[in-house]
């Protein structure tokens, strides 16, 4: 998936003590769910934490939101309100992600060079706790045994004094650090599959991407072939091998309002082509891969076999012009826009939106 931007000022680490507490208890607020309608700032907080299986994030009424997602029941709620800080740094946008012990993790950036602020979603009583962090700007990669928190922009040399971009090794139990990666150039794309420990990077833009991986376990870095002439879009890593999505650089050569998905796969990674669509979204397992990709003013799914390319399913969402993510639900696939969540079927075709309580942030 394509890293959040960030902007220039971002690019020093933080100071002060390494892996200060970030106890909420400390800063003076909590993020308590009571059993009232309204939290913070007047924001309707819902109840359904059972049977959401899976969280975004939103802004409402100028608030970031844990959104609460029940596939089955097509219908999401802002959960919690997050702690509000003088220091937030509005400019780039919080992110959320799912550990491999099923763990809910937050991050905040924060303003001045200060470490993000992490939370932790606890479901059980409805709170969100302060976790550690001694970093900034950082995607969180969640790998089988160990997390790769990866640099937004070059913060560090190669070996032959070119820019690179750290890669940050940490134990989730303590988030202890156990190495440091160096990747040249600026990451802009980063996967990974909580079933392995080995995450999928690429740096640049467009066929001037450049795909790697790096084992988390030992600290390998490994350049992977890109296909010459693939306008790179997006990435995903199943199982530790890069699946690189994009589109002919010379332009579409399928039918006007057809979108085309052409799979080529190498020794150490998977190209997958998509024609007549621009690609959006991205989503892959060792057995099929969806991709979404925007055709005049609808949105189409097709899944694919992952070793042979032959197509699976096809679904085509009308009205959905931008999806931004793709998340595989026990319901169907969720297709996440900018207000609105499509759970879609691909088997049937059949496919149900439902609105988000504010603007989506990440999911």
């Amino acid at each position: 998936m394509p890293l959040p931007p960030t902007t220039p000022e971002h690019r020093g680490r933080a100071g002060g003590p390494a892996r200060a507490a970030l106890l909420l208890a400390a800063l003076g607020t909590t993020a308590a769910l009571t059993t009232a309608c309204s939290g913070p700032g007047g924001v309707d907080l819902g109840t359904d934490w059972k049977g959401s299986s899976t969280f975004a994030l939103a802004k409402v009424d100028g608030l970031v939101t844990i959104v609460g997602i029940n596939p089955d029941k097509a219908r999401a709620e802002s959960l919690v309100v997050v702690p509000q800080q003088a220091d937030d740094d509005d400019s780039v946008s919080p992110h959320i992600v799912r550990l491999a012990d099923g763990r809910w993790l937050l991050t905040v950036p924060r303003k001045d060079g200060k470490p993000d602020r992490r939370y932790q979603v606890d479901r059980k009583d409805h709170t969100l706790d302060g976790v550690t962090g001694d970093e900034r700007l950082r995607r969180i990669l969640p790998g089988k045994s160990l997390v790769a928190e990866v640099a937004g922009l070059p913060d560090a040399k190669s070996s032959s004094g070119a820019a690179a971009s750290s890669v940050l090794v940490r134990k989730p139990a303590d988030w202890t650090t156990t190495r440091e990666l160096k990747v040249p150039g600026t990451v802009t794309l980063a996967a990974s599959d909580p079933a392995s420990d080995t995450v999928c990077l690429g740096a640049g833009q467009g066929t001037g991407t450049k795909i790697s991986t790096a084992r988390l376990t030992d600290g390998k870095v490994t350049s992977v072939d890109v296909p010459s002439g693939l306008d790179v879009q997006d990435l995903a890593c199943p199982s530790g091998r890069p699946v690189i999505v994009g589109s002919p650089a010379s332009g579409s050569s399928a039918k006007s309002g057809a979108v085309k998905v052409t799979l080529t796969r190498g020794d150490g990674e998977t190209a997958v082509s998509v024609a007549g669509g621009r690609v959006d979204a991205v989503a892959a397992t060792d057995s099929s891969i969806v991709v979404a990709a925007a055709t005049g003013g609808d949105t189409e799914l097709v899944e694919i076999d992952t070793t042979t390319g032959k197509e699976l399913h096809r679904a085509r969402v009308k009205g959905l012009t931008g999806p931004l993510s793709l998340t595989d639900t026990s319901a169907g696939w969720l297709v996440y826009a900018e207000d609105t969540v499509t759970r879609v079927n691909l088997t049937t075709g059949k496919s149900k939106q439902f609105d988000l309580p504010g603007t989506l942030l990440d999911s």
